[in-house]
């Protein structure tokens, strides 16, 4: 199968400061793929460079059969259908929760009516302004307007940061369903690494902003000593920023 995105040898940061060099990996049409790493390596960076928003220094990025890497931000999410949930949430403030959600409108499967049953709290709260919604409140408005976009690519930018338990369950309950319809691909950065490793089948570790591992999550996982040394943890839970 075609891969739906991939990249060759990317070299990315920020102005001259260069954060990740020579990534290359790729995701088929419904993948999904973790990338895990300690505080620092670049895995926000990454995740950014996908959706627009770093400096390219080298390298290719081709979506769906196409060069986007000279594409502006707003152009990969609106034509080309890359959908960002960043680790900063970056809801409109004085904007209400319904119109932070059809402000991002793209024809196909998701709007309103699907976003509101998938989270029922955003039904509760439409007319709140994203100032009088709580931090996971906000989270899960996040991640409904980039469903409103009908992404073929979701990237999902530690999206558990700073939520309580119960929340963060909830919202795993959320990416499993995602997952598990398989409408669109899925790139996960997450803190908390098991769940990341049963989440996505195969998963990228960075280092340094390189990749130092790029294969199966289950084989990873069911290595304490390199879970050991990417991570510091042995098969507990953890963050790994």
């Amino acid at each position: 199968m075609a891969s739906l995105l991939r990249l060759d040898g990317v070299t990315a940061g920020y102005g001259q400061t260069v954060v990740i060099e020579d990534i290359s990996l790729s995701v088929e049409p419904g993948g999904v793929l973790a990338v895990l790493g300690r505080n620092g390596t670049g895995k926000s960076t990454l995740m950014k460079t996908v959706a627009g928003h770093t400096r390219l220094h080298g390298g290719g990025i081709v979506f769906a059969g196409e060069n986007i890497e000279r594409r502006p931000s707003y152009i990969r999410t609106r034509n080309n259908g890359i959908g960002y949930v960043p680790q900063t949430r970056d809801i409109f403030q004085s904007l209400t929760v319904e119109e932070n959600l059809l402000i991002a409108t793209q024809p196909g499967h998701w709007n309103l009516d699907r976003v509101y049953e998938l989270f029922p709290n955003l039904a509760a709260r439409r007319n709140n302004g994203g100032r009088e919604i709580s931090g996971g409140e906000q989270q899960m408005l996040s991640i409904g307007r980039a469903l409103m976009g009908n992404p073929r690519l979701l990237l999902l930018d530690e999206p558990m940061e700073g939520l309580a338990p119960v929340v963060v369950g909830k919202l795993f309950e959320v990416f499993e369903l995602l997952r598990d319809r398989g409408d669109f691909a899925i790139i996960l950065v997450e803190q908390y690494v098991n769940l990341a490793l049963d989440f996505a089948p195969h998963t990228i570790v960075l280092d340094r902003g390189r990749v130092v591992y790029n294969g199966s999550s289950s084989d990873l996982a069911g290595n304490p000593e390199k879970m050991a040394f990417y991570f510091g943890v042995s098969g507990q839970d953890a963050l790994a920023g």
